[in-house]
């Protein structure tokens, strides 16, 4: 099985390098951001940029396959980041998610800090629950402990606040994280902004069901991917990667 993996590495190690890029291009993930992605071949493997890789010159060779069973680094090379316990006790606890992504938005950790949860105020922000769930503590989530705290918090939940620190998003695919992960700080960003001027108007029940309806769907999610993907090329995001 493991040999079957590492055929197939090229494939994930490209998909994260990828998507780092295309964050950082983007102003959407500093030094310390973390993207992982299920292998294909055996999902008791994940694929993760490594601990000490920049994150804007991300190459494919940065990313590096972790055990989800021991939670160490599959052969030789640089570790991966201090907090792979968040992808390691998601994975586990959740078999159908096959992308978890880590990082630091201004505008989501913003009003975090003030006590604010972050909630759908428009349409690209519909994916979101009604009130996104808080992990109430700042540190870095480099324990086994934290991450099962996370892990637990997160529950059935797409995405997570983590107070003073950041955000974590699961979904299918690295695609569908990426663009969940722009969509909601754009959504912050907005509800921040509002929040200066009134008590937003948040969406609730049956019309945050019809927007999601009408603002999710596949077509709508891979025109996103396309516009950040695009724009990361037309930036020169993707040169030098192997």
């Amino acid at each position: 099985m493991r040999a079957t993996f590492l055929a197939g590495a090229p494939g994930h190690q490209q998909l994260i390098a990828r998507a780092v890029r295309i964050l950082a291009s983007s102003g959407l993930m500093d030094m310390n951001g973390h993207i992982s992605v299920r292998d294909a071949g055996d999902p008791e493997v994940i694929w993760i940029n490594s601990r000490r890789a920049s994150r804007s010159t991300l190459r494919y060779g940065d990313v590096v396959p972790l055990d989800l069973r021991s939670g160490k680094r599959i052969g030789n090379g640089d570790e991966p980041p201090s907090e792979f316990h968040i992808h390691r006790k998601i994975m586990q606890r959740r078999p159908e998610v096959g992308a978890v992504l880590h990082a630091h938005p201004d505008h989501i950790v913003a009003l975090s800090i003030v006590g604010h949860t972050l909630q759908p105020v428009t349409g690209i922000g519909s994916f979101l629950p009604e009130s996104v769930p808080m992990f109430d503590d700042a540190n870095l989530i480099n324990s086994e402990e934290r991450g099962e705290h996370v892990a637990s918090l997160l529950g059935e939940n797409s995405v997570l606040v983590l107070r003073g620190h950041g955000v974590v998003l699961v979904g299918a695919t690295v695609e569908e994280v990426i663009v969940q992960y722009a969509c909601a700080e754009a959504n912050a960003r907005i509800q921040y902004k509002a929040a200066a001027l009134g008590a937003p108007r948040v969406l609730r029940g049956d019309e945050l069901a019809s927007v999601r309806r009408e603002s999710w769907t596949a077509a709508i999610i891979a025109k996103h991917w396309h516009y950040h993907e695009e724009t990361a090329r037309r930036n020169d995001a993707f040169a030098d990667m192997e």
